[in-house]
């Protein structure tokens, strides 16, 4: 057995490259563990803000891998470290599921919803017009605009729900205000808490993930080598189509494993 990736520390992306809803990609377990017993650090790197590392967990160890919370890094996680280092002592009007409002509050972050510093805007299955109504009038007397990530979509069974880079965009339209920081992947607040972590230098970390303007432009981005699997959104086509450039690009993680 051999690891066809010369890297250290591997960031997988989870839903499209890992698993696919609740069924793991086919041979993809069984690459972690692999992983794992030739001496790798494996974590695993998600945008979505809606849910705790010990939901991940729990889902990973359901399938056979015995994830850790450790492991779990969330655009939540990147947010609550890039508000306590770079805008500590600022209120914010969070909007997200309570599992995420309950990780600010829980981080020391002081939410005050009449005079809030910052509109931070997070995955929210619950969002109302009340809500966007409120975060529209706070930017306009003058909150700064963060966000947890940029995906315009959320894949479900049901068909694609809309993320935070479409609810930020109603926002941008209706305030004038843009978003002024994205804390998940591409961007560097994601790079930042990996590093936090983690003490491994940026050549020797790969990230493994099906989107090109997320998981791959977030190697790129950040000195990562970066393997983009077919598994997921990305399919060859759109990567022959496409200006963002992988390191590597596969079927599956399986083919991180080699004979």
């Amino acid at each position: 057995m051999k690891v066809t990736v010369d890297a250290d520390l591997f960031l997988f992306d989870l839903d499209g490259t890992v698993y696919l809803g609740d069924t793991p990609v086919p041979g993809a377990i069984d690459a972690l563990k692999s992983l794992e017993e030739a001496g790798k650090k494996v974590c695993f790197l998600t945008n979505n803000s809606s849910k705790d590392p010990a939901e991940y967990v729990e889902k990973l160890t359901s399938m056979g891998y015995p994830a850790k919370a450790e492991q779990i890094v969330t655009s939540a996680t990147a947010t609550v470290h890039f508000l306590t280092t770079e805008r500590a002592g600022k209120s914010v009007y969070p909007i997200g599921t309570p599992t995420f409002e309950r990780a600010v509050r829980e981080a020391g972050i002081t939410v005050d919803e009449e005079n809030a510093d910052i509109v931070l805007l997070a995955f929210d299955t619950g969002i109302t017009y009340d809500k966007f109504w409120h975060a529209n009038v706070l930017l306009g007397k003058g909150s700064e605009f963060i966000a947890t990530h940029p995906d315009k979509i959320c894949p479900s069974d049901k068909g694609d729900m809309p993320d935070v880079g479409s609810l930020a965009a109603l926002l941008e339209c209706s305030s004038g205000k843009k978003v002024s920081v994205y804390c998940g992947k591409p961007y560097a607040a994601m790079a930042e808490i990996v590093k936090h972590l983690y003490d491994v230098p940026a050549e020797r970390i790969a990230m493994v993930g099906d989107r090109l303007y997320t998981d791959i432009l977030f190697g790129v981005n950040n000195g990562f080598v970066s393997v983009a699997v077919f598994t997921g959104e990305t399919t060859p086509e759109m990567l022959a189509a496409s200006d963002i450039r992988p390191t590597y690009a596969m079927g599956s993680v399986c083919e991180l494993i080699g004979e």
